[in-house]
């Protein structure tokens, strides 16, 4: 039987884990030879004891708030306790002793078994192709997940409930404005990744949950979601044209669907001396990233409560054009919607939505169920406000992938007080294809003669061009109505 030095040192790859015929034997493996032998507490041992020779140490206050810094992930700090690490065990001649293969070195593995991201340190760095790719991973009691070519699977590291706590602590000590009592809180990582906890009081006995997400997209720009598969290769004029005309739009879609990727996309197209307000619930739109010259107003409320506060300066403000980013409650969808209301263009909004041919109502519904009134003029004020919708979903065969499903352009008919919903896009699951109808609506070209002539030319040119390529069925190319006004 394999030692632990030789499971410890012998490297692991996530292509044999996804194969259904080795992953089980293989981790079973693994866990099983870590668990049985004498020699799986010699690691430990080896941390426990660098933490009691830093437990020693005289520290004062700016060590305090180094050590709070490396545990949350900035690199200054954490290379600090990593150059200690490593001279510790120099001196003492463990610089060869056995460490988990899913580490980098040795003062790697120790510093993150002690203060670091434990397990979850190789998806935090993406050490293989795979997981820099990889948008997800998860803590569940103390096993170990990560998302891997569109799977979920189980790592053969696992961590215990009081490094969980640990680590709980320090991702919470990130942020002054969630308490160390809140069960459900969404943290951000000092290098954007999203976290959210489920604590014990909300879950099962051994099953406290902690939730990594982060954005593997950093190329904001068209021609790399068409690179990824996500927009059809021949859309790339027609985008950019719709772009350059600033129609209100939303994106929607289910969770994970790569929403806020797209609404950074179509930002990064925006021009630098407009001036822009974005509310967020967490700060995920790289706005100094995509418009980092541009005068844009970047708030963060991450409760109704705090939304209600700024709801009415939000009103009163002079921007050009409107973001709410992951719109989620009432308060969000009547920012948005009255910021749409009052004739200002570019606006943009992202909202969980799985059918986006009901969103005028769905999104009427949220704002009277909070504020009264009537859900029929509500949903007309939506159909009015928004010119278009995208709508995204996973690639079922590879859930990391994601497909614009659909393009939808709202119109209201004041002479029937009809909703109806027209699609200019259409993706085909069975055959991973898209299709397209050529309808511009009065309101499109309105808007289109208004802010960009030229471009709504080219815009009503490439979709001429791409319905005589790839028509649309009947089924889908004539306009419907939403779902309440039927």
């Amino acid at each position: 039987m394999e030692s632990i030095k030789d499971l410890y040192k012998q490297p692991y790859y996530l292509r044999d884990l996804l194969n259904e015929k080795t992953c089980e034997h293989k981790i079973n493996k693994i866990y099983s030879s870590l668990y049985t032998k004498k020699e799986k507490d010699k690691f430990m041992i080896l941390c426990q004891e660098v933490l009691n020779y830093f437990n020693n140490l005289k520290i004062g206050v700016d060590d305090l708030e180094r050590q709070k810094k490396a545990i949350i992930g900035y690199t200054e700090e954490v290379n600090y306790y990593k150059d200690k690490i490593e001279e510790y065990l120099k001196t003492n001649n463990l610089l060869n002793e056995e460490f988990p293969g899913w580490y980098f070195n040795l003062p790697d593995a120790v510093f993150h078994e002690i203060w670091g991201l434990a397990g979850i340190a190789q998806w935090y760095y993406g050490i293989t192709e795979e997981l820099k790719n990889s948008s997800t991973a998860k803590i569940i009691g103390d096993k170990i997940f990560f998302m891997v070519n569109g799977k979920m699977t189980l790592m053969p590291q696992t961590i215990s409930s009081e490094r969980r706590e640990q680590l709980r602590r320090a991702l919470l000590s990130n942020d002054f404005r969630v308490r160390l009592d809140n069960d459900v809180p969404d943290i951000e990582m000092v290098t954007g990744e999203r976290i959210k906890i489920f604590g014990e009081n909300v879950t099962r006995k051994n099953s406290d949950t902690i939730i990594f997400r982060k954005f593997p997209v950093k190329d904001y720009t068209f021609e790399k979601q068409i690179e990824l598969g996500t927009y059809p290769h021949d859309i790339l004029k027609f985008c950019q044209a719709t772009a350059k005309i600033g129609y209100n739009m939303v994106f929607t879609g289910a969770v994970r669907t790569s929403k806020t990727t797209q609404l950074s996309t179509w930002l990064n197209y925006e021009s630098n001396f407009e001036e822009g307000l974005i509310v967020e619930t967490r700060p995920e739109v790289p706005i100094e990233q995509i418009l980092s010259n541009a005068p844009i107003i970047s708030l963060v409320a991450d409760t109704e409560e705090k939304l209600a506060r700024i709801r009415s300066s939000i009103m009163r403000s002079d921007a050009d054009y409107v973001i709410m980013a992951e719109a989620r409650d009432a308060y969000a969808y009547d920012i948005g919607l009255k910021s749409a209301s009052v004739g200002t263009r570019r606006c943009k909004l992202t909202a969980h939505i799985n059918t986006p041919h009901d969103f005028p109502y769905e999104f009427a519904k949220e704002i009277t169920r909070a504020f009264g009134g009537d859900i029929q003029h509500e949903a007309i004020s939506v159909a009015k406000a928004f010119t278009m919708s995208l709508h995204f979903i996973n690639y079922p065969q590879h859930k990391a992938k994601k497909r614009l499903e659909g393009i939808y352009v709202f119109e209201y008919n004041p002479n029937t007080y009809e909703i109806f919903i027209h699609t200019l896009c259409k993706y085909s699951v069975l055959d991973d294809s898209w299709s397209y109808n050529y309808c511009i609506t009065k309101d499109m070209e309105n808007i289109g003669t208004e802010q960009n002539y030229e471009a709504f030319k080219t815009m009503c040119n490439e979709l001429k061009k791409l319905e005589m390529l790839y028509p649309m069925s009947d089924e889908y190319s004539k306009p419907l109505k939403p779902f309440y006004s039927r």
